[in-house]
């Protein structure tokens, strides 16, 4: 079964494989995968993994909390570490680790941990760390937002601060830093007028490109947003050779930035589809770097972006799920959770749904936890892959492509697909 009609021709061009989605190196799975490895450490919720070329690393998101290193070839579990001391108690690890060198570093409770990535002992602790923020590492250097509202550069090796850089504290916009060529990206709070007794401090939300080595800025993108007055947050980032692409889910919007010059590519676009009879703009999850496009998943349709001009080059309806997207890509094979084809449930289920006057009976919500691959190419859908779960129809969590499989996290469970 092959779907979505293309609607602007595919820009051909050059990137830099997004090292969260899997290189187009990777050999992709294409025939129906069968469950080869299954670890279950005690735990239901796995938070995203990282992977080196031996090496699995990943942490329980909630409950405990600890990170996890897992051998890729055997699933033999390596070594776990359950930090004592951290800001929130618990360790728990919801973002994935950064790997630098032979340390992997990550918030663990609020708290930046560094752990041998050979034995799991801790090498060293950083400050406390903001709600929702992620680690990255590159050249030598830690980054992560702290509690205290700084922006801190730590050496990888020792958790020596380098250098700090204070962002204002203000509405939610989870850090989450990208490193590339000696650069940092990262969207910050920035205070552009002071309380004054008749009025509240205002601030507004910038991507900003910092150097790695000293955080002195090198430039600031400064949109205007059109439909909220506090700026971008420019979740799910996605840097190529040149371009960082990233979503606003506040402005349901897509924006592709030049890292020369932060200046927009191609004016940003609002993302809005129909539903329920109504053109509204639409969250979109997932989205990963897949050649000459961009993809990612609403409730109600998978989106293909042309990244040379963001319009929409192709999208396949059905029923999807925005917050346990489940996508990544492997050669031009891409994988995601959801039913394509489907007809788009109804945002309130047993209502009934006028269109032309005419009532309608709505579509009804298709269980989770069922993973496709889909070829890039002809739009075929090679296989749909279910598990059972103790807690039934549970949605799968995180996928890290491998050569011919992939790991994916379940209930309970952490599971290859070969």
């Amino acid at each position: 079964m092959a779907f979505g009609a293309a609607t602007a021709p595919f820009a051909q061009t050059e990137t830099r494989p997004n090292v969260r989605d899997g290189a187009n190196a990777i050999v992709p799975l294409r025939a129906r995968p069968i469950e080869k490895l299954t670890i279950n450490p005690g735990f239901r919720d796995w938070g995203p993994a990282t992977l080196t070329e031996t090496t699995l690393f990943a942490g329980n998101a909630t409950n405990k909390g600890g990170l996890f290193a897992i051998d890729l070839a055997s699933g033999r579990l390596k070594w776990s570490a359950r930090p004592a001391g951290t800001r929130s108690g618990a360790p728990f690890v919801a973002t994935a680790p950064a790997v630098f060198g032979e340390a992997v570093i990550a918030p663990m409770g609020n708290t930046l941990v560094a752990l041998s990535a050979a034995t799991g002992k801790e090498l060293w602790r950083g400050p406390n760390t903001e709600l929702g923020a992620a680690a990255a590492a590159g050249g030598g250097l830690a980054f992560v937002l702290g509690e205290d509202g700084f922006f801190r550069a730590l050496d990888a090796a020792t958790g020596r601060e380098r250098w700090k850089v204070e962002f204002a504290q203000f509405k939610a916009c989870k850090s989450r830093p990208v490193v590339r060529n000696g650069v940092v990206y990262v969207s910050r709070g920035v205070r552009i007028a002071e309380a004054t007794p008749n009025a509240p401090a205002r601030h507004m939300r910038y991507l900003v490109a910092l150097d790695a080595s000293t955080g002195q800025e090198r430039w600031r993108y400064a949109h205007a947003p059109t439909r909220i007055s506090t700026g971008a947050c420019l979740g799910q980032p996605i840097v190529t050779a040149d371009t960082l692409f990233g979503f606003d889910d506040d402005e349901s919007t897509l924006y592709a930035i030049n890292l020369a010059n932060g200046r927009d590519r191609w004016p940003p676009l609002v993302v809005q589809r129909s539903v329920e009879g109504r053109q509204r703009p639409i969250a979109v999850g997932g989205l990963v770097d897949a050649g000459p496009v961009l993809i990612g998943v609403s409730k109600t349709v998978l989106i293909a972006f042309d990244k040379a001009t963001g319009r929409t080059a192709w999208e396949i309806p059905g029923q999807y799920s925005d917050t346990a997207p489940s996508t990544a890509v492997a050669g031009r094979v891409l994988y995601f959770q959801g039913h394509p084809g489907a007809a788009p449930a109804a945002e309130v289920q047993d209502r009934i749904v006028y269109v032309g006057g005419k009532p309608v009976t709505p579509a009804p919500v298709l269980p989770g936890g069922r993973l496709n691959a889909l070829d890039l190419e002809t739009r075929a859908l090679l296989w749909s892959f279910s598990r059972p779960t103790a807690e039934p129809n549970w949605n799968f969590g995180h996928v890290a492509p491998v050569d011919g499989g992939l790991w994916v996290d379940s209930y309970q469970a952490l599971v290859k697909l070969q």
